[in-house]
């Protein structure tokens, strides 16, 4: 059973996209995002529910993800959804 529900989820994706509106080009792999983004807005999370966000704000079409030379996974914000939104 999990330890979080469906609203958690939608709380932590939405602090990550408001991250994203402050930091339009921020880039980092859930590590980072778990324990520099959210921190400095003063939520400590799991990287389990950090990854189901993100996959939620990927669904959104909010987030991209691509991997670096190392193989890791990035995340930032879609910059043409952005721009679509902001009329």
């Amino acid at each position: 059973m999990s330890e979080f529900n469906d609203s958690d989820v939608q709380q932590i994706a939405d602090q990550i996209e408001y991250y994203l509106k402050k930091h339009p080009n921020a880039a980092d792999t859930i590590e980072g995002i778990t324990k520099w983004w959210l921190p400095g807005q003063g939520i400590e999370v799991s990287s389990l529910i950090v990854q189901k966000a993100l996959n939620y704000l990927g669904s959104k079409s909010v987030i991209k993800c691509n991997a670096n030379l190392s193989g890791n996974i990035v995340y930032s914000g879609n910059s043409a959804k952005a721009e679509y939104q902001a009329k």
